[in-house]
């Protein structure tokens, strides 16, 4: 018995592909270090300092949060609203939100001085700080993904009767969460309104909570489109494309709503000039609106790439990357320099960040072979059968 298990694991480990074997070298080398980061300090093993004490690991952070803001926005679409022909994205996209926000309370411990004392936000309260508001939101939405995407494991284990309560209160964990990642995604805007003298014109403004939140939205549907896509590939299960073509549908409207209240923004505090400016901070933030809204808001207005899996995959990373832009500007590239002082990430820092990623990838993808993950989706045949017959012109 012992033998013919261990025959199945070994052959379980030679059907891996040759990229996830990649994805498994750079997450145990980023684990690796991760481990050294949190023994020797951050002084030695990142190039943080007193004029930067932000850098590479809080602008993917701040990223990875919106990217996930997917599971919250369809969760509500979904049982708030009741727009069930959306339910068999659901699992995917909760996964993809769960692993996200586990990967930024790992990076959280590691850009901690005292990372021993991560817990010391949930006993000694400071109510009056934006980042206590921030931890325990993301601490307690954390804790409903798992509740929310548990059913996948209990189904696995055929544990019926913990399946019917998930069930019976699965609505009351989707308010709760939908209301807790609202309130952090804003949040995060939050503390940059006390960074008015070092943050420039163009980004700081007492509504960056709202326009954080806004987009977080437009990247958590992004991020549906474009793990609809790499899961066709990857796992040849995928959501029928005129599924995925109705998320790019929603996506011109929060894009155009955003870049109009972001331009407005300008017009109104009387900063609209400098976008004419020639410097690098009015192409920053030129090319957060162009690459981020104003090219995947035409895109994404044809039926014709709604309809097609490939152009609605490259509209979705034009809009993440946008998104990715414009958290890292904000964070970091568009700080004021602090005279004395200069920051360029440590090459630890940059394996800890792809180890992290790497760790999601890995994660994802044994979830999605050995957990009925995609059970409500269709196999890419299927898939394209349907994708024919949801692109072809009405008789």
């Amino acid at each position: 018995m012992a033998q013919k298990i261990a025959r199945t694991f070994i052959g379980e480990i030679k059907s891996f592909p040759a990229w996830l074997w990649v994805l498994i070298a750079l997450t145990v080398f980023g684990l690796g270090v991760g481990v050294y980061r949190l023994a020797v300090g951050l002084g030695t093993t990142t190039n943080l300092n007193h004029g930067y004490p932000w850098g590479l690991w809080i602008g993917f952070d701040l990223f990875v949060v919106a990217f996930s803001g997917g599971a919250f926005t369809l969760a509500t679409l979904v049982y708030v609203f009741q727009m069930h022909e959306f339910h068999a994205a659901t699992r995917p996209t909760v996964l993809t939100g769960l692993l996200g926000y586990a990967s930024v309370l790992i990076i959280l411990v590691m850009d901690l001085g005292r990372w021993d004392r991560f817990y010391h936000f949930m006993i000694f309260p400071n109510i009056n700080s934006a980042l206590f508001e921030v931890s325990w939101c993301i601490l307690l939405y954390t804790t409903v993904l798992i509740s929310e995407f548990s059913p996948v494991f209990f189904q696995r284990l055929g544990w019926q009767r913990v399946l019917d309560v998930i069930k019976k209160i699965t609505v009351p964990l989707v308010i709760i969460g939908a209301t807790l990642s609202t309130l952090h995604q804003s949040s995060l805007g939050s503390l940059f309104i006390v960074m008015s003298e070092r943050l420039h014109p163009l980004w700081y403004t007492p509504l960056i909570p709202f326009f954080f939140f806004v987009s977080s939205v437009a990247a958590g549907l992004a991020m549906i489109i474009g793990g609809a896509t790499i899961s066709y590939w990857v796992f040849k299960q995928s959501l029928p494309q005129k599924v995925v073509g109705s998320f790019g549908w929603f996506l011109p409207w929060v894009l155009g709503f955003y870049a109009i209240m972001k331009l407005g923004e300008l017009l109104i505090a009387e900063e609209i000039g400098l976008l004419l400016t020639a410097n690098l901070y009015s192409v920053l933030f030129w090319s957060e609106l162009i690459i981020g809204c104003a090219i995947p808001i035409v895109m994404f207005m044809s039926k014709t790439v709604r309809h097609n899996r490939v152009w609605t995959l490259i509209g979705a990373l034009f809009v993440l990357f946008g998104i990715f832009l414009n958290r890292f500007d904000a964070a970091w590239f568009a700080l004021k320099p602090a005279p004395g002082f200069e920051y360029t990430p440590h090459w630890m820092e940059i394996a800890i960040q792809f180890g992290v990623l790497s760790a999601m990838a890995v994660v994802y993808t044994l979830i999605g072979r050995y957990f009925p993950l995609f059970e409500e989706t269709v196999h890419n045949g299927d898939a394209e059968k349907f994708h024919v017959v949801a692109s072809a012109p009405a008789e």
